[in-house]
C-alpha cells in the first residue's frame, strides 16, 4: 500500500507520489522526496520515469497487461507527458509536399 505524500511542487497531499531523488544523509535512511503525477514530468527524465514504470509494475501484483493500480496508471501518464516534452515543436504552417519522380 503506497503512503500519502506531499508534493515537492505545488506542495499538495497526492495518493500516488512519485518519487524524485533520495537525499543521502550523514546517518540514517535517506530521504525520499515526491511529486505528484502532474508536476513529477518536469523534474524526472524519460529514462528515470520509465525505469519507474518498468520497476513498479515488474513487482506490483495489481498491475496485468491489461489494467493498472493507481500509482502504475499515475506513473504510466509520467512517462506519456516526459515523452511529449522531449519532441521537438512542429514547424509553423503545413509540411511541404514531396513530388514523386
Amino acid at each position: 500500500m503506497q503512503t500519502r505524500r506531499m508534493c515537492l511542487d505545488c506542495q499538495t497531499i497526492t495518493d500516488t507520489p512519485i518519487l524524485l531523488w533520495a537525499i543521502e544523509r550523514a546517518s540514517g535512511p535517506a530521504f525520499p522526496v515526491y511529486a505528484c503525477p502532474d508536476c513529477a514530468p518536469a523534474r524526472l527524465t524519460t529514462d528515470q520515469a520509465m525505469a519507474q514504470l518498468f520497476n513498479h509494475t515488474t513487482h506490483c501484483d495489481a498491475c496485468t497487461p491489461l489494467d493498472s493500480c493507481a500509482l502504475g496508471w499515475a506513473l504510466s501518464r509520467v512517462v506519456g507527458r516526459a515523452l511529449r516534452r522531449r519532441r521537438p515543436e512542429p514547424a509553423d504552417g503545413p509540411p511541404e509536399p514531396v513530388e514523386a519522380p
